[in-house]
């Protein structure tokens, strides 16, 4: 069905709008997108030779490995905002394919996307996080569950906050319903970009808190430098 699709409907770069290869995005354009490389495993911050840095030794964060597939710039900036404020819903399978075959997802039993905040959705219309996950889930076949988690403070923007703003900001914003992690031990939380790390550092931390799961990774379709 995928092949009927791309001969019916070619891939159309939403950049340029010229024919591209295998996705909606042209070649010299993925091209021009930065990858992380010889970074940390566990926190995805700079690290020689991808070792696990020092940071993650003396004070390891909750969560235990993360994935990203780009640093967050231009054109994928776009995109991700063009998803979030101007209801391009169609950008989160094009993101969702362009990190897919990236992603070692050995292991992952649920794919739980970072929830927002009830009236943030309801403004919005969707949280872009789950739509992410949802098209994750879909390509790599693994389960996507939307109930385990809730957001119960809507916090204000923390696009101009230190870390340590940001980590106090989320103080008790997210509940975890336990009863829907029965049988999980390995999870993977999804959400568009990581910044700080202060939102999967507070959800992995409540959920190994509240529940069985000892091992939680962080994704993301790309992470700011």
């Amino acid at each position: 069905m995928k092949a009927l699709e791309k001969w019916l409907l070619p891939p159309t770069c939403v950049v340029s709008r010229q024919l591209a290869e295998r996705f909606d995005l042209s070649e010299s354009i993925l091209q021009t997108l930065e990858k992380p490389k010889e970074v940390c495993p566990i926190c995805c911050e700079p690290s020689r030779e991808g070792t696990v840095c020092g940071a993650c030794i003396t004070q390891p964060p909750a969560f235990d490995r993360t994935q990203v597939g780009f640093y967050f710039a231009d054109p994928l900036s776009q995109l991700v905002y063009d998803l979030k404020y101007h209801q391009k819903a169609a950008n989160a399978r094009l993101l969702a394919e362009m990190v897919a075959e990236e992603f070692d997802a050995l292991g992952v039993q649920a794919l739980l996307p970072v929830p927002t905040h009830p009236l943030r959705r309801r403004k919005r219309g969707f949280n872009q996080a789950e739509l992410i996950a949802n098209e994750l889930g879909c390509l790599l076949k693994i389960p996507v569950l939307t109930k385990c988690l809730k957001r119960v403070k809507d916090t204000p923007s923390q696009t101009h906050l230190t870390a340590k703003q940001r980590h106090q900001n989320l103080t008790k914003a997210f509940q975890v319903n336990v009863e829907y992690f029965d049988r999980l031990s390995h999870i993977a939380l999804v959400d568009d970009v990581i910044t700080t790390g202060a939102t999967m550092q507070t959800v992995a931390h409540d959920i190994k808190r509240h529940t069985q799961v000892d091992q939680v990774q962080a994704w993301a379709i790309a992470k700011t430098k």
